[in-house]
């Protein structure tokens, strides 16, 4: 347990006159007197409440924090608790030095510290991922409600949230990020699931729904934000699975055929040579015999130029969806960085 420090009085912009800030000091403190007098029970019952509200007071969250909340369609709860997990938005260097990620292919984009109480988020510059930090910034605020929630209200969603992962059951980008979470936050399971369904699943049950109500006045609005961005890195997926896919049926293809192209060449040159040899000799006792075999010659020829030019134009085919891929991989390479994700280095294995 980290014992609780109170949070420092906001930096004064101006001089204060002689006596003044005591002044207000010492009235702020008959204030909190009277109210301890008053509600002196709820305040001892709500020590997490009374500091997170300590902290509200003294963030002043960014215009873009400011905007992520307002995006995201933080209630005032919500909000609430994003600010009193005092989120700040840092480049790589820094935001690495409190969530970095060792595993290959994972690109971590906010971390909740659970013994500092706060929330860091990652620099998302890129305009094509617009929506996907507020997505971030919601997922990382439902980490700080479930660290604060009673634990009857765990066990109470608990088993919603498990129907929601069973439903999904069969969904592989699901199941490989509960599998990472299992690996490398093990124990966080129903933490983190709480966080994926609420910030990515557009059907959930009526109770998860009034649940989550509690945090967002619109969270649709929100899910459609996740799968706007999300759909950034999947469509490109699926058209390099498309490309990758023809790139492979072309060059079957395309060696089948040069195969039988060259296999069907040596075939031809061996029987107009022989063809020849037998013109030569007098072989032939009619011109009609002669033609005959001359027609089937050239028809075997031309049969075999055609083929030919069918491999070359799927070798043209094949470069100019190599190049496309080639540009996909580069965009792809774009948005991983843009997502925290380092490209591998030439000694990894």
């Amino acid at each position: 347990m980290t014992d609780f420090e109170p949070a420092p009085l906001p930096v004064q912009r101006e001089r204060a006159r002689p006596g003044f800030a005591r002044i207000l000091l010492t009235t702020l403190g008959v204030i909190l007197v009277l109210a301890l007098g008053g509600a002196g029970i709820w305040v001892l019952t709500h020590q997490q409440r009374v500091s997170d509200q300590l902290v509200v007071w003294q963030y002043e969250p960014t215009a873009t924090i400011a905007a992520y909340a307002e995006r995201s369609t933080m209630t005032d709860e919500g909000r609430f608790l994003f600010y009193a997990s005092r989120p700040t938005i840092e480049s790589t260097e820094s935001f690495d030095t409190h969530c970095a990620s060792e595993t290959e292919d994972v690109g971590i984009l906010g971390c909740y510290v659970h013994g500092e109480r706060k929330i860091f988020l990652f620099n998302v510059t890129d305009d094509r991922l617009d929506g996907l930090e507020e997505v971030v910034a919601a997922h990382e605020m439902l980490h700080a409600a479930w660290d604060r929630m009673p634990d009857a209200e765990r066990a109470a969603i608990t088993p919603l949230l498990e129907a929601e992962a069973t439903e999904r059951a069969d969904d592989p980008a699901f199941v490989k990020t509960l599998d990472y979470y299992a690996t490398a936050e093990p124990g966080e399971r129903l933490n983190e699931l709480h966080s994926i369904v609420g910030t990515e699943f557009a059907d959930v049950s009526p109770e998860l729904e009034s649940h989550y109500a509690t945090y967002f006045a619109d969270r649709q609005a929100l899910v459609q934000l996740h799968l706007a961005s999300d759909a950034v890195f999947t469509e490109r997926q699926a058209a390099i699975t498309t490309i990758v896919d023809q790139t492979t049926a072309l060059k079957s293809s395309i060696d089948a055929d040069y195969a039988s192209y060259n296999s069907g060449y040596d075939t031809l040159n061996a029987d107009i040579t022989a063809f020849n040899q037998k013109a030569d000799e007098g072989g032939y006792f009619t011109q009609r015999e002669f033609d005959d075999q001359r027609d089937e010659l050239v028809t075997r020829q031309a049969d075999l130029d055609a083929l030919y030019s069918s491999i070359a134009d799927r070798v043209t085919q094949y470069d100019d969806l190599v190049a496309q891929l080639d540009a996909l991989n580069a965009e792809v390479t774009e948005l991983n960085q843009s997502i925290n994700i380092r490209p591998r280095s030439e000694g990894d294995s």
